[in-house]
C-alpha cells in the first residue's frame, strides 16, 4: 500500500514538472515570437558593407637612440683640442678631443729605440718583451684622441680645453647618440608575445607631438621573457621607420603592432553578434522584421567582425542585437552588458 501511494505521488509531481515546464515554454516562445514579429526603429539598423580591419597589440615605452655611448679617456692628461659640441653631428672616425700628448709620445720614443737596440744585441726573450713594451706605448699614445665610435649627434660636452681629464667612465667627457631613427623598447604580455613576429608593422603616437602618427616595424625580440614580480612579459624592440627633428630622446610613446589584418571583407560591430546556444547569429532584418540568421565569423578588434558566411553587403541588421534579444526597445537610452551575460530566452551577448 506504502509503495503504491508512493508511485502515485512520484507520477504527480512529474506531472506538474511537465505541465510547469510546458506552460514556461509555452510562455516563453509567446514572448520570443512577440519580439521577432516587432517593427524596428530605423535608427536601429544598419546595412552591411565590405571593409578593412587590423588586429593590433597595445604597448607604450619611450624613445631611445639604436645606439648612445658616452665619452671618456683610458689615460689621463690635459685637454689640448676641444670639437664636442652639442647638437654637433659627427662621422665615424672624426677626432672630437685631444689631450695634450707629451709624455705619452715621449714614452713611445723610449720604447721604440729599445726595441730596435734588442732586435740587434738581445736574446729572443728581450726582444718580446721590447716589443710588447713600445706596443702599449703606441696604444697609450692613440689613446690621447678620442674618435667618433659611429655617425652619430653630440648630446653633451662636458670639458674645455684646458681641463685635465681622469680615466675610465667616471671622467665622461661628452655623449654621443645614433644618427638615425630612434626605436622604443616595450614588454608584451607572454599571452599575446607568440603574435609578434619581426618585421611587422606598427603605428606610432607621441605624446609631445599629438596630432602626428607615426610609422614603425617590429626590429628584435627578446629570446628570453622577463618575470617582474609573477608577471611575466617579453621585451620587443620597435624602430621608427620615418625620421623628424620634432622627436627627442625619452620622449613617451604609445604604439599598436598589427599583428593581423585583411582587407574587402563584410564587416559588422561586435554588437551584432549574439550567441544562441552555441550558434553566432545577427539578427536580419526581413520585411521590417528581425530574423535571427546563423553566421561564421573571421578575424575581429574587438570593436567589428569579420563575416565569412551569413550575410552579404547590402544586407540590414540590427545594429544592437542584445537590446532586441532581452525584449527591449532603443528609448535613446543605450544598455551595455559584460560579455558572456544572458540577456534573453536563450541569447547571449557574444564576447571576444
Amino acid at each position: 500500500m506504502k509503495n503504491k501511494r508512493m508511485i502515485i505521488m512520484v507520477f504527480i509531481i512529474i506531472g506538474i514538472t511537465v505541465a510547469g515546464f510546458l506552460v514556461w515554454k509555452s510562455r516563453n516562445n509567446t514572448t520570443n515570437s512577440r519580439q521577432l514579429n516587432r517593427e524596428v526603429a530605423p535608427r536601429m539598423v544598419m546595412t552591411v558593407e565590405k571593409g578593412d580591419i587590423q588586429k593590433t597589440i597595445s604597448a607604450s615605452g619611450y624613445l631611445s637612440p639604436q645606439q648612445i655611448k658616452e665619452l671618456y679617456f683610458s689615460v689621463s692628461g690635459k685637454v689640448k683640442v676641444d670639437f664636442l659640441q652639442e647638437g654637433r653631428k659627427v662621422k665615424k672616425g672624426e677626432i672630437l678631443v685631444e689631450l695634450d700628448d707629451t709624455k705619452q709620445e715621449l714614452e713611445y720614443i723610449r720604447a721604440k729605440k729599445a726595441y730596435d737596440l734588442a732586435v740587434i744585441n738581445s736574446s729572443a726573450r728581450e726582444i718580446k718583451e721590447t716589443e710588447l713594451t713600445l706596443k702599449i706605448a703606441k696604444e697609450n699614445l692613440e689613446a690621447t684622441t678620442l674618435r667618433a665610435p659611429f655617425d652619430g649627434i653630440i648630446t653633451r660636452d662636458l670639458v674645455d680645453v684646458g681641463d685635465y681629464v681622469g680615466i675610465n667612465e667616471q671622467n665622461t667627457v661628452g655623449t654621443i647618440i645614433a644618427d638615425g631613427p630612434y626605436e622604443i623598447k616595450v614588454n608584451i604580455s607572454e599571452n599575446e608575445s607568440q603574435q609578434v613576429v619581426i618585421d611587422q608593422k606598427a603605428r606610432i603616437s607621441v605624446e609631445a607631438i599629438p596630432n602626428r602618427k607615426f610609422e614603425g616595424r617590429v626590429k628584435e625580440i627578446a629570446l628570453q621573457a622577463v618575470n617582474n614580480n609573477g608577471v611575466v612579459t617579453l621585451p620587443v624592440k620597435i624602430i621608427l621607420t620615418e625620421e623628424t627633428e620634432l622627436l627627442k630622446p625619452e620622449f613617451s610613446a604609445d604604439l599598436e603592432i598589427i599583428v593581423d589584418e585583411v582587407k574587402d571583407q563584410v564587416l559588422v560591430p561586435i554588437t551584432a553578434l549574439i550567441n544562441n546556444r552555441g550558434q553566432e547569429q545577427v539578427m536580419k532584418i526581413v520585411d521590417k522584421k528581425p530574423v535571427p540568421t546563423p553566421v561564421k565569423t573571421g578575424l575581429s578588434n574587438g570593436f567589428n567582425v569579420v563575416i565569412l558566411e551569413g550575410v552579404q553587403p547590402g544586407d540590414e541588421i540590427l545594429i544592437n542585437a542584445h537590446q532586441f534579444a532581452s525584449g527591449k526597445t532603443d528609448n535613446n537610452n543605450t544598455q551595455s552588458s559584460r560579455p558572456g551575460t544572458r540577456t534573453g530566452p536563450g541569447f547571449m551577448i557574444r564576447g571576444r
